[in-house]
């Protein structure tokens, strides 16, 4: 007995709470449409960056690489040439 009075109290006062909430108004469900747009554009903005980043390193990588090569090249030909001079060619 005391439960049914207690469920029909508890659907009462849920009624009168959804009766009372607040609204949301069409220019706030546009607002929040805007906001959704602009979230999704700058992300999808961000994984354009993110890649152009790990595009970058890449490349600063690749040309470490052949600084390193190209440095190595050098050393050889300066070695050769000091062996070139010492022996009078």
């Amino acid at each position: 007995m005391k439960l049914k009075k207690y469920a029909k109290l508890v659907l009462a006062g849920a009624l009168i709470l959804g009766a009372c909430a607040p609204r949301a108004k069409k220019q706030t469900l546009a607002e929040i449409e805007e906001c959704q747009k602009a979230l999704s554009s700058a992300e999808a903005r961000k994984a354009e960056l993110v890649s152009g980043i790990e595009a970058k390193k890449s490349a600063v990588e690749q040309k470490k690489a052949q600084i390193q090569n190209l440095e190595a090249e050098r050393d050889s030909l300066s070695f050769w040439l000091h062996e070139v001079l010492e022996k009078g060619y």
